[in-house]
């Protein structure tokens, strides 16, 4: 019996001007949204990072039990046992939150785009 797959992430997409050969998935910092990454972007250059041929995603993190966040639901990648470089990696949702960029870059090789075509930020 396998695991229930998990919810596609949600998307905020900057689509190419011309063809699509390339795809960048960007992602935010803890507790952001794929939608303010964008708008952090935008901010930044004064303009959507946009391509002749590379579609920009932003995916937003399920929201998920923060520990050091007093367990309050946030939008993070996977959690943490606390903010600390000494500490041991939360190796659970760090492979919940693989499965879920893994269905995401699926996605854009069903769509044509090759592997070594697909970057992530």
């Amino acid at each position: 019996l396998g695991m229930a797959a998990p919810a596609a992430l949600q998307r905020n997409v900057v689509f190419p001007a011309g063809r699509h050969t390339a795809s960048l998935i960007f992602l935010h910092g803890s507790g952001d949204t794929g939608q303010g990454a964008r708008a952090w972007i935008k901010q930044i250059l004064n303009q959507d990072m946009a391509f002749q041929h590379i579609k920009v995603i932003y995916p937003t993190a399920p929201a998920r039990p923060y520990t050091p966040m007093k367990g309050a639901s946030s939008t993070v990648w996977f959690d943490r046992y606390k903010i600390s470089n000494d500490c041991p990696e939360h190796i659970e949702s760090i492979d919940s939150m693989c499965w879920g960029l893994t269905d995401l870059i699926n996605d854009e090789i069903k769509n044509g785009i090759a592997k070594d075509r697909i970057l992530i930020g």
